[in-house]
């Protein structure tokens, strides 16, 4: 839209340049025989008479000044101008939004809300320009707005008003960004609720404090803490700068200092390798992946638990085949249109439907409950673990700009939100949660165990703790005991097994601790 609008506004660029090119025509000095400017008070006069009367035969001097900037904000791909007209279709949903929820300030910048009461005071309205001094009369602080949004809702004739569709538009845009980075919550919400609320105070952890730093290592003192941390960073410098003369593929240049490091060479498969990959592959021939999803479906029945919300069963002619379907094309990410194109049979409108109408969240995740369960049963599944531990983490995945979920990851350097897993210690996925990026996540580390409805109950959470290697430091694997009751997050006291890999594991009910973070 921003190209169509610069090409409808070509005309009238050309239009005042070739205007202010006559103007210049017009203006322009006389030169006399020796090259100077020739000087005459009353031919100043009249090109002043003369630019008055150009200016106002072209359009006058309201109509062209409006058109240079008409045609100026559109400048450097300033998409700001745009959100309003394309906000004006969802206007009364959002304003209705408002009205029916509580917002709370997770900081101490209430900005954003005081404009969004200053925006509701006057939704009413239909005039263009509303004050811009509240209730209180104090004008209205919008100095989170970036520049490109402070010149299109201040009006430069009179700095005490607002161009009220635009400032609506930049009140809201900035309102979705503060709920998505979690600097606003909603009351009695789960997605954006206040997350400092759902963690222990510091009056209940501080008793805790010395026997978790005890089990995960760590000082209780911030001297021993600092101190600590210091040993730990000189031993580290010491081993690389040992392991340096050693190290043939690393090299720093002694005049530059400029760091380089070699490309690693594979090493050549051994004999017994090759023979195994042959064995492997022989005795798991490749299968299709759609194969595999319709024969695990078939086995378990986990398309039993889609269907529409009145709860009577799906009038489907084959619901397995079409629940199948629906999960391959959502889950390979290929979309509706995608998977229409590419299957015989297959409507793209009865895949987005049966997927909007018959899978919700809830449904989807006692699906892969069924799926979890039935894995455990493996024997093969056995060897690898008991599903009494997991590891946490997150994947940065591509998702659509317009979603509150969506923001840009300073990290994975990609636009999106974060996929995070809990993965057992046999190697299923337990839980998944979509969050977005940025966001504190020991709270969904919790979220997650709380959450999982299949057989599988972890109590433990894994992580590789980096003082397990230093001296001092307590060797091998240990497993945390449950230093935080067990009520204040619903978990039951961790195994006293040891976990399956060397790390230093911490309780899951002492993760929302201010230590263990």
């Amino acid at each position: 839209e921003l190209d169509s609008m610069r090409a409808r506004q070509q005309q009238t660029t050309e239009r005042l340049v070739q205007h202010y090119r006559d103007l210049l025509v017009l203006l322009a000095p006389s030169i006399d025989d020796s090259g100077h400017d020739v000087v005459d008070e009353a031919a100043v006069a009249l090109l002043g008479e003369d630019a008055r009367a150009f200016v106002a035969s072209v359009g006058g001097f309201d109509a062209e000044p409006a058109d240079i900037e008409a045609v100026s904000v559109s400048h450097a791909n300033n998409w700001v101008p745009l959100v309003a007209g394309e906000m004006r279709r969802d206007r009364a949903g959002m304003l209705a939004y408002v009205r029916a929820v509580e917002f709370e300030v997770a900081s101490a910048d209430h900005s954003v809300l005081d404009a969004l009461a200053h925006v509701m005071t006057y939704a009413h309205l239909t005039r263009d320009w509303i004050p811009a001094v509240g209730n209180d009369g104090r004008t209205v602080d919008v100095s989170f707005a970036a520049e490109p949004w402070l010149r299109v809702v201040r009006d430069r004739a009179d700095p005490t008003r607002f161009s009220r569709r635009h400032f609506e538009a930049c009140v809201f845009t900035y309102l979705a960004d503060a709920l998505r980075a979690g600097d606003v919550t909603v009351r009695g919400s789960q997605a954006y609720a206040n997350w400092s609320s759902q963690v222990l105070s510091w009056a209940e952890c501080e008793p805790l404090l010395e026997e978790f730093c005890a089990e995960v290592g760590l000082e209780t003192t911030a001297a021993g803490f600092t101190t600590a941390l210091r040993d730990e960073l000189i031993a580290h410098g010491e081993r690389v700068d040992a392991g340096y003369p050693d190290n043939s593929e690393l090299t720093i240049d002694p005049d530059t200092g400029t760091v380089s490091l070699k490309r690693s060479t594979a090493l050549e498969a051994s004999t017994t390798s090759v023979l195994l990959e042959a064995a492997v592959k022989e005795r798991l021939p490749e299968r299709p992946l759609l194969d595999i999803v319709a024969r695990v479906a078939y086995w378990i029945e986990w398309w039993r638990r889609f269907g529409p919300a009145s709860g009577h069963d799906p009038k489907l002619a084959d619901p397995l085949l079409r629940y199948v379907l629906v999960t391959f094309t959502y889950g390979s990410n290929m979309g509706p249109a995608q998977a229409a194109r590419h299957m015989r049979g297959v409507n793209a409108h009865d895949l987005s439907t049966i997927a909007n109408r018959h899978v919700t969240i809830d449904k989807l995740n006692a699906a892969i409950g069924d799926v979890v369960n039935a894995y455990l049963q493996l024997d093969v599944t056995k060897a690898w673990g008991d599903a009494s531990s997991v590891a946490a983490d997150g994947t940065q995945i591509d998702t659509w700009i317009d979603n509150l979920l969506a923001e840009s990851h300073i990290r994975y350097g990609g636009y999106g939100g974060i996929a995070y897993h809990h993965v057992a210690d046999n190697y299923i996925a337990l839980f998944s949660h979509f969050v977005p990026c940025g966001v504190w996540e020991a709270v969904y580390i919790l979220e997650g165990l709380l959450a999982n409805t299949s057989d599988a109950q972890p109590d433990t959470i894994q992580r590789r703790h980096p003082r397990a290697e230093l001296p001092g430091a307590r060797a091998g694997t240990s497993s945390a005991s449950n230093s935080c009751p067990a009520s204040a997050t619903g978990a039951t006291a961790p195994s006293t097994d040891p976990p399956p890999t060397a790390a230093t594991s911490t309780s899951t009910a002492c993760s929302a601790t201010p230590t263990a973070t």
